[in-house]
This record gives C-alpha cells, sequence and structure tokens, in this order.
C-alpha cells in the first residue's frame, strides 16, 4: 500500500524545513512506502526557494498562481499516486503522532476525519462560533454532518476523490468533499485528537463570502443531479 500525503502550502516559508521534516520522520516510521505531495498556493514569502531546498527524494512540490484550497486539492489529488491520501496542514495543529492509528482505521473506513472538536482542545471563540454555523448549515441544507469538516489531518481512500469534479477552488471544498462522499456512500469516522490553534490562511471577511458564493453553487450544482 502507499500512502500519499497531500499538503497545502501559503507563505508558510519559515516552518517549510522543520515541518516537513517532522511528517518526513513521522511517515518513516508508520513502515508504508509514500510520497509528499507539497501544493504553493501562491505564496508570496518565498515558499518556493524553502521547497526547492528539501533534501528528499520521495517529496514533490507544485507551484500554481492563488486560487484557494480547493483548487490545491484538486491538483493533488489528480498528481497523488497512493491508494491512500492524507490531506495535513502544514502547520501541524493535528498531532501527527496519531498518524499510525489512523492509517490503521482506513482498513474499516473510507475516510478518517481527525477532530479538534475535543474537552481538552482550546479553539478562539469567534472561530467556534463561525464553525457551528458552517457545521449546521451544511448539516440541513446538504446532510453532511461531519463536524470538523475543516479538519487538518483527513485520511480518505483515493478512489474516492480521484475521478471527482469539484467546483471548489476556495474553502467550499470542506463541505463539498463530504457531500460527494456521502452520495458514493463512503464510510466516514470522525476522531478526537489533540490540537493546537495555529491562525492558518482562512481570513473571515476576506474567504466568507467566496465560500458562500461556493455553498449556493454547490447547492444548485446538487439541485441540477437531483432533477436530471
Amino acid at each position: 500500500m502507499k500512502i500519499s500525503v497531500i499538503i497545502p502550502v501559503y507563505n508558510n516559508a519559515s516552518i517549510i524545513a522543520s515541518h516537513v521534516s517532522e511528517v518526513y520522520s513521522v511517515m518513516t516510521h508508520c513502515g508504508y512506502t509514500f510520497e509528499i505531495l507539497l501544493i504553493n498556493d501562491g505564496s508570496t514569502d518565498g515558499s518556493d526557494h524553502a521547497l526547492s531546498q528539501l533534501p528528499y527524494s520521495n517529496i514533490r512540490f507544485f507551484s500554481q498562481k492563488n486560487q484557494g484550497l480547493g483548487s490545491v486539492l484538486q491538483l493533488g489529488f489528480a498528481e497523488a499516486t497512493g491508494e491512500i491520501l492524507i490531506i495535513l496542514d502544514l502547520d501541524l495543529s493535528y498531532d501527527i503522532q496519531n498518524m499510525r492509528k489512523v492509517i490503521h482505521l482506513s482498513k474499516n473506513w473510507d475516510c478518517v476525519v481527525c477532530s479538534k472538536y475535543a474537552k481538552t482542545n482550546i479553539y478562539p471563540f469567534h472561530r467556534k462560533v463561525l464553525s457551528i454555523l458552517f457545521y449546521f448549515f451544511c448539516k440541513w441544507v446538504f446532510k453532511v454532518s461531519v463536524r470538523d469538516m475543516g479538519s487538518g489531518f483527513v485520511l480518505v481512500h483515493s478512489r474516492w476523490v480521484r475521478n471527482e469534479s469539484f467546483i471548489s477552488k476556495g474553502f467550499g471544498i470542506h463541505c463539498e468533499f463530504f457531500l460527494s462522499l456521502n452520495a458514493q456512500k463512503a464510510r466516514i469516522l470522525e476522531i478526537p485528537i489533540n490540537y493546537s490553534h495555529f491562525p492558518g490562511s482562512f481570513r473571515i471577511f476576506k474567504h466568507s463570502i467566496q465560500t458562500i458564493k461556493e455553498l449556493i453553487a454547490i447547492f444548485f450544482k446538487q439541485q441540477k443531479k437531483i432533477t436530471i
């Protein structure tokens, strides 16, 4: 079995070397053949140079103009060669020491979502409110009941996403990804995991409007499928 780790990169030059090294070490100790795909989404801080300095042979990196998370993940899905895909935030806010456990769960589950919503985790109040609203909206409109749709540590079997056509270029992919899995009757497991908050690239005022537009587009896409 081969595992492809897909890591979005956006203005992460200062942490690329140390965090990719940590991911590489964890994957090596898991005992599986693996590759790491780092996708630079139009960074302006020298991330390209930092990526080019990585010394590992089974790492590939790609650069594109800034388009958003959905675009990054679609590129990763198309380029990955593993049977198992792991989507991982480069900030490592989710505890990747659970990697072996998550991979083991893939034997019985099509998708494993590592959730920040455990009692011991601290999450900024305003981000928690937005997350709750997003969750209930997606559950009500799309019947997607994954609590941590924006998780930065998700495993999925590649067959469920490789040939899917996603329309979200930005953060709307969080909902559309799980909507697609639900439509295909994929078995999804959500597990609590240790989490340390990192600001990340999401900006409330900048990205909320884009996400709303994408959710509307996803809704009409779904309605079109129903009427056909």
